[in-house]
């Protein structure tokens, strides 16, 4: 779904059986979050505040349920470091928006 190759992360689609349409995010070989169409865009509803300002928060976590792994998002002044099991990947503003865009158009 990203038409930009050099982004840190990538973000598919697929269908789960009992739970519908799934997104995936991957963000390291090792790191891949699946998430409800409900969970992707309140991920991308939270991202969009915090790079628009609109929220003050400091950090954004999601424990999706269709995963074994949470989205852990430190708020900086110049992004979003999100933890991964190799360590924080830093996303400038520019791709906080590509995520969060990226997201919305998953869920189609």
């Amino acid at each position: 779904m990203n038409e930009r190759s050099d982004l840190p992360f990538t973000v598919s689609s697929s269908q789960h059986r009992v739970l519908g349409k799934q997104v995936h995010v991957q963000f390291a070989d090792d790191f891949v979050l699946k998430l409800t169409q409900a969970e992707a865009s309140s991920l991308s509803f939270a991202l969009v505040a915090v790079r628009d300002g609109v929220s003050c928060e400091r950090e954004i976590y999601m424990s999706p349920i269709a995963s074994d792994a949470a989205f852990v998002g430190s708020v900086r002044d110049l992004g979003v470091s999100i933890a991964t099991p190799a360590g924080a990947l830093e996303l400038d503003w520019t791709n906080v928006g590509f995520l969060a865009e990226s997201l919305a158009a998953a869920i189609g």
